[in-house]
């Protein structure tokens, strides 16, 4: 049965309990925790009333018919399922939407219509969200915020117009199904790209744990086992709580105890979990998907960090690259050898196919770990070992980073004096692993139609957070105007984003480092008449 986009649940948004997830301290609630819920009665911390625009109501169609289309569409059909997938010879069981580690790759141009029918055959509810896109606020694929879960044995179908080009991706928004095989490339081809590039290929990066002895769950409940299926700590969103079998929590244990990373260029401690292997399209090092191109080609790598908790730093041997575009947005074009990517974020790179056979390396930030592949030309001879292991010396060479960037003069955002101007704290619990956007403003992120937004972010935690707007994309303005939808915040630090109230309905607004989202790092905007 399809289930129509009409039917929301929206009485099932709550927020954050505290005794539910086991933060233990005193008084946090006074700072005003945000919660991923709006409340007809006016927003957390407040009394004041406010009419809020609702996923089902005339605004959103309002806005998706403002849209410019191009009259054409394109379909595609994602069946969710549990299925076994060959990890370079290990055979492992996961969730995934076809028979790979990663999803298949979907094209389309701007101004397209995507028509996605999405099967879920898994034991637990699902989702799509389509991450970098302002689409319509009903097809956003947020549960409970957005839609209905796509309950098990049931399809949805997702329909929206794509009015940004640029490298994006698409991934389950129900619990931690995108740490497993849930997700994949979404491309918006630009008609206008003025890059110069021949030919261009897509690398999805990942950290890999399902199927290894345990699961993402486990994972979670290691961290904290008062989480386990609790939906971003009682926000709401969470899918069907599976069973954790003792060897799957003893395997997790080990992986969560292994110790933190630790970066100078991030800040300090990197992630919490010793990933046992990383990928790239769904390939482990050993047994690589190889890039294959004429030497002399303009090639376009389209870099995505679909990890749950890592971040990467990548450079290609015997290359210099050239970054032109991070998140879907051009940039002044800036080279370097390496770059690091945050989870969600994505960076696209030019280079000239120098002949020979060159392994291409995500090295884990601040802690041993790496994918790697391989990009030929096709005068050369295969690698006899195309696992190199990890060591390229363009890794230690001149890295850029996303605060060097400066976004391209044609996407630039218009400079005005904010409308609203909100400022949120992302803090950890104590020593807990319980995490929280909170402060007087976090719960209230109201806004109406054409108005200037400013919020910023004061990282009063010990780790870095990559935070990330659904429905909108932002400028950063210390970056000079950089343009993003999803943004490193530093321990200790302060960034501000500013953004264009253009898109309405009721959008999430989460730290990307999935366990922290699932642990509360999240609130809403919300759009008010």
């Amino acid at each position: 049965m399809t289930q129509p986009a009409t039917r929301l649940m929206l009485d099932r948004r709550r927020f954050l309990s505290l005794a539910t997830a086991g933060v233990g301290l005193a008084g946090i609630g006074a700072l005003g925790v945000a919660g991923c819920s709006s409340q007809t009665s006016g927003a957390s911390g407040s009394t004041e009333k406010f009419d809020y625009i609702k996923p089902t109501d005339p605004e959103i169609a309002a806005a998706e018919a403002a849209r410019a289309s191009s009259g054409s569409t394109v379909a595609y059909a994602l069946a969710a399922s549990m299925g076994t997938v060959d990890l370079g010879g290990r055979l492992v069981n996961t969730w995934t939407y076809g028979s790979g580690a990663v999803a298949p790759e979907l094209r389309m141009s701007v101004g397209e219509k995507m028509v996605a029918s999405v099967t879920n055959s898994l034991p637990s509810d699902t989702s799509i969200h389509w991450h970098g896109i302002r689409i319509r606020n009903d097809m956003d694929g947020v549960p409970p915020v957005t839609q209905e879960p796509i309950a098990a044995g049931s399809t949805f179908e997702y329909s929206f117009i794509a009015p940004d080009p640029g490298t994006h991706w698409y991934h389950s928004h129900s619990g931690l199904q995108a740490d497993r095989g849930l997700f994949g490339a979404l491309i918006v081809e630009d008609p206008e790209d003025a890059s110069g590039a021949d030919a261009d290929a897509v690398l999805v990066l990942d950290d890999w744990v399902d199927g290894l002895g345990t699961t993402p769950d486990a994972v979670m409940s290691a961290l904290n086992p008062n989480l386990h299926g609790g939906g971003h700590a009682g926000h709401g969103g969470a899918s069907t709580p599976l069973p954790i079998g003792a060897d799957e929590a003893a395997v997790a244990a080990s992986l969560t105890s292994a110790g933190h990373g630790d970066s100078g260029v991030l800040g300090g401690m990197t992630q919490h979990i010793a990933y046992p292997l990383h990928l790239i399209n769904g390939r482990p090092p050993n047994d690589p998907a190889v890039v294959e191109a004429s030497p002399g080609t303009r090639l376009r790598l389209r870099i995505i960090n679909a990890g749950a908790e890592t971040p990467y730093r990548f450079a290609v041997a015997g290359h210099r690259l050239t970054i032109v575009a991070v998140d879907g947005f051009d940039v002044v074009p800036t080279e370097t050898d390496a770059i690091v990517i945050g989870m969600a974020q994505r960076y696209d790179v030019m280079l000239t196919v120098a002949s020979g056979a060159w392994p291409m390396v995500a090295a884990v930030e601040g802690r041993p770990g790496y994918a790697s592949t391989v990009l030929r030309s096709l005068d050369a001879a295969p690698l006899a070992d195309p696992d190199v292991g990890g060591n390229i010396p363009e890794l230690g060479r001149e890295l850029v980073l996303e605060s060097a960037l400066r976004p391209a003069e044609k996407v630039e955002l218009a400079t005005k004096a904010p409308d609203r101007d909100y400022q949120v704290d992302l803090l950890q619990a104590g020593d807990r692993y319980v995490w929280a956007m909170a402060g007087p403003d976090a719960g209230k992120l109201v806004m109406k139609q054409g108005e200037r937004i400013r919020i910023t972010m004061n990282n009063t935690s010990s780790m870095w957070h990559p935070m990330h707007t659904h429905g909108h994309t932002f400028a950063v303005p210390e970056y000079g105007g950089l343009r993003r939808d999803t943004v490193n915040v530093l321990p200790g630090s302060s960034l501000a984003i500013e953004f264009d109230a253009d898109n309405p309905g009721e959008w999430m607004f989460h730290c990307h480092n999935a366990y922290h989202f699932e642990a509360g790092m999240t609130a809403n905007l919300m759009y008010i008449r």
